[in-house]
């Protein structure tokens, strides 16, 4: 009997060490002067609780060797990450061969990586909202709703235009239906949800003090809304940590660039 149950032990950790979602390279495709790839999950989850990023890379040429000047933007998407390399626009690209890992974050709420706020009308403004729990191991990582006038105090100079035909203007706070400041770290991504969607808003206005790197948004989430659904907006966070994290290693050969 006790043979049978450390056979059955080994059999399920076996089963748990080897059922890791799998990374596909679902295109790899050239443009102009840049060759772009995108990376997604084989089972394509796609809500705000399986969430991607890259965590490495290295892409060689047909020639093994190694391209360099990529750009992508490292945080946390729902269904793929992309990365861009520029190259010679005169060359031919045949094969690469892409390699890396990808971080796999669920967040839980078990493992402190997921916190529902609540309602808007119920957080105090300008405030860090995060768990002090959570501070105390990382000091830099914030997000706080904020207010008009601390923005005024932030940025008391700010105007902007959006195209050449325009004048310089100064915010108007009027046309957004709330705004809230963040920060993540390097090793420590917030990521913030505004009634169930991470990309939220329109017309949004981004700002980031240089000195803090704090980042603020102005968000408009509807064309006239009300003061009673402005309220009742759901704010939720998620908060990378090692707990809530499976890293997935992939490796492509001879991928052909199309």
């Amino acid at each position: 009997m006790k043979k049978l149950t450390t056979l059955l032990l080994l059999i399920m950790f076996n089963v748990s060490l080897y059922s890791q979602e799998k990374v596909i390279l679902s295109h790899a495709i050239k443009m102009y002067d840049m060759v772009e790839i995108s990376l997604e999950l084989e089972n394509k989850p796609n809500d705000r609780f399986h969430l991607i990023k890259i965590d490495t890379l290295a892409t060689t040429n047909y020639n093994g060797q190694v391209l360099h000047n990529n750009f992508f933007e490292n945080i946390f998407r729902r269904a793929n990450v992309l990365a861009r390399y520029e190259i010679n626009e005169n060359k031919k690209y045949k094969n690469m061969g892409v390699k890396g890992v990808i971080k796999y974050f669920k967040p839980s709420e078990n493992k402190n990586s997921y916190f529902n706020l609540g309602k808007l009308k119920n957080l105090e403004k300008n405030i860090n909202l995060i768990d002090q729990h959570i501070t105390k191991r990382n000091s830099t990582i914030y997000f706080a709703i904020v207010d008009s006038a601390s923005i005024k105090n932030i940025f008391p100079d700010f105007k902007y235009k959006i195209s050449d035909e325009e004048d310089f203007k100064g915010i108007d706070f009027k046309s957004y239906d709330f705004m809230y400041a963040y920060k993540s770290d390097a090793n420590q991504d917030v990521i913030i949800a505004v009634d169930e969607e991470l990309d939220h808003g329109y017309n949004n206005l981004t700002l980031t003090d240089k000195e803090t790197k704090i980042i603020y948004k102005l968000i408009k989430l509807k064309r006239n809304m009300t003061a009673g659904e402005r309220d009742d907006i759901k704010i939720e966070l998620m908060i990378e940590n090692e707990n809530s994290i499976e890293r997935l290693p992939f490796d492509f050969k001879n991928v052909e660039i199309k």
